[in-house]
C-alpha cells in the first residue's frame, strides 16, 4: 500500500480541485453514482497501490455531480478484516482530508442488535462504539480527541429531514465496529446488545475516529440488511442492500443537494 504522501500526490495530480464532501459508498450504496454525471474515476490500485476484494466494493475513487454539486466518492473502502491495519485502512480518510474534504458522509450495510429494527430500515447513527478498536486504533500518539458527539448535529437533522420527506424508514441508534470477517456469534450479539449498541458492523467506526482528529464534519448512515438472532450470509447482505438501492439513491441524493 502506498504511503499518505504518496497517494496524496496521485490525487492532486489528477484532480485540480478536490470536493469538499466525501460520500464512503458501502455494500449496495453505489447505485447513486448510476444518475451521477462523472468527471474523474481513479482505481485504487493506480491510488492507492492495493485494489479493494471484498464483494459489493468496487474500489475506486469518483469525483461526480449529483444535481449539479460536485461530489467525491469512494466506491467499496478498506476493510481491516482484508488483513490491513485499522491505520492503512483509514488512509484515505487522510489523504482526501489533506487535499480539501471538509465533510464526510459514510455509509454501510449493518446486522440490528435492537429488536425494534427491522431488515429495510436506515439508521442515522447518533453514537459509535469504539472498545473494540483498543488493540489496534488508527489514531498513534497522545491524539486525545473529544469524542463526546462525533457525528454532526447538522448533518444529523438534515438526514432526518431527507428521509421523512421521501417516507424512508428509518431509526438513530448506536453502532459498534466488529472486527470480522465471521459474522457474530448469537452471544457476541447479546454482549453487544448489553453494551448499548444497536446495529454492527465490519466498519465505519475507524473512519470515524481519524476523520475527528481532522477536524471533518461526519455523518453515518447504515442500512439494516440482517436481523441479530437469525442465520444470514454476505450473499444475503448484498440482496438486502441491492433492493434498497432505490431508496438509498433517494437519501443521497436529498442530503447532497
Amino acid at each position: 500500500m502506498f504511503t499518505d504522501q504518496q497517494s496524496f500526490e496521485i490525487v492532486v495530480k489528477h484532480i485540480k480541485k478536490f470536493p469538499e464532501t466525501l460520500v464512503v459508498l458501502g455494500s449496495g450504496w453505489s447505485k447513486v453514482l448510476d444518475g451521477a454525471k462523472i468527471e474523474k474515476e481513479i482505481g485504487y490500485k493506480e491510488l492507492f497501490g492495493v485494489s479493494a476484494t471484498v464483494p459489493g466494493h468496487e474500489g475506486r475513487l469518483v469525483i461526480a455531480k449529483i444535481k449539479g454539486k460536485r461530489v467525491a466518492f469512494m466506491a467499496g473502502r478498506f476493510h481491516t478484516y482484508e488483513g490491513y491495519t485499522s491505520r492503512q485502512a483509514t488512509t484515505p480518510i487522510r489523504v482526501f482530508a489533506k487535499a480539501g474534504m471538509k465533510k464526510l458522509v459514510l455509509t454501510a450495510a449493518c446486522g440490528a442488535l435492537n429488536e425494534k429494527f427491522k431488515v429495510g430500515d436506515f439508521v442515522i447513527l447518533s453514537d459509535v462504539i469504539t472498545l473494540f478498536l483498543a488493540l489496534d486504533n488508527p489514531l498513534l500518539g497522545p491524539t486525545f480527541i473529544d469524542v463526546s458527539e462525533v457525528f454532526d448535529k447538522a448533518l444529523r437533522e438534515k438526514a432526518v429531514s431527507t428521509a421523512t420527506k421521501f417516507k424512508i424508514p428509518f431509526h438513530e441508534g448506536t453502532y459498534v465496529y466488529y472486527h470480522g470477517p465471521n459474522f457474530e456469534t448469537p452471544a457476541d450479539k447479546m454482549a453487544l446488545r448489553f453494551l448499548g449498541a444497536d446495529v454492527v458492523g465490519m466498519s465505519i467506526v475507524p473512519e470515524v475516529l481519524v476523520a475527528r482528529s481532522l477536524k471533518v464534519d461526519i455523518l453515518g448512515l447504515s442500512f439494516v440488511t440482517n436481523l441479530a438472532f437469525v442465520k444470514h450470509d454476505h450473499l444475503e447482505v448484498l440482496a438486502e442492500a441491492n433492493k434498497a438501492s432505490g431508496k438509498m439513491v433517494k437519501m443521497l441524493t436529498g442530503l447532497l443537494t
